[in-house]
C-alpha cells in the first residue's frame, strides 16, 4: 500500500493545484517586474517629454491624466504582449491616447451639447501626439478610436480594440477603487 492511496484523489488534486498556483505565483512576481521595466523602456521618452508632464496638471476621473494614461498604456501593453500583439503600438498608443491639454470639464461647462469632448478629444490628442513625437498608422487609430463606440468609427486594428477596452477598465477601476 503506497502513501497515495491513503488519501483521496480529491484532496491530492487539491495539494497539487496549491502547488501549481504557488509555483506559478513566484514565477510571476519576478516577471511582472521585468515586464514592467520593459514598458518602461518602450514609452520614456513620451513618459519624460515636458509638454506629456503637462497632464499632471489636468485632473481626468479621480486623479489626472498622466495617472489614467500609464495605467491605460501598461494596461493595453499586458494585454497585447500576452496575446501576441503589437505591444509597443499598444503601449504607446495607449500612452497617447488622452494627449489634449486643457480641462474638460471646463469645456464641458461651456459646451451646449454636452458631448463634443469625448468625440472630439482623439483627434486633439492625435495632433498633440504627432506634434511631439513620431506616431505611425497603428497608433494613430488607436488614439482616435479608443472611444469608440461613441465617435463611430470602428477601430481598425485588434491593439485599438484592446487600448479602448483598457481605457474603459481603467475609467471603472479609477471611479470605483480610487475615489
Amino acid at each position: 500500500m503506497s502513501i497515495f492511496d491513503q488519501f483521496p484523489i480529491e484532496l491530492l488534486l487539491l495539494l497539487f493545484s496549491l502547488f501549481t498556483l504557488l509555483f506559478a505565483y513566484t514565477i510571476q512576481r519576478p516577471s511582472t517586474h521585468l515586464l514592467r521595466t520593459q514598458h518602461t523602456l518602450l514609452v520614456e521618452d513620451i513618459l519624460q517629454h515636458d509638454q506629456f508632464l503637462k497632464l499632471k496638471e489636468y485632473r481626468h476621473h479621480t486623479n489626472h491624466i498622466y495617472d489614467h494614461a500609464r495605467r491605460v498604456s501598461y494596461l493595453s501593453f499586458r494585454i497585447s504582449k500576452a496575446l501576441g500583439m503589437d505591444y509597443q503600438a499598444a503601449a504607446r498608443g495607449g500612452l497617447l491616447h488622452d494627449f489634449f491639454l486643457y480641462d474638460w470639464r471646463e469645456r464641458k461647462q461651456n459646451d451646449e451639447k454636452r458631448s463634443s469632448h469625448g468625440k472630439e478629444h482623439p483627434f486633439i490628442a492625435l495632433e498633440n501626439a504627432k506634434t511631439y513625437f513620431s506616431v505611425n498608422s497603428l497608433e494613430e487609430d488607436i488614439i482616435t478610436k479608443h472611444m469608440f463606440p461613441k465617435t463611430l468609427a470602428l477601430p481598425r486594428y485588434k491593439e485599438s480594440v484592446v487600448v479602448s477596452i483598457s481605457d474603459k477598465i481603467s475609467a471603472i477601476y479609477e471611479y470605483v477603487v480610487r475615489a
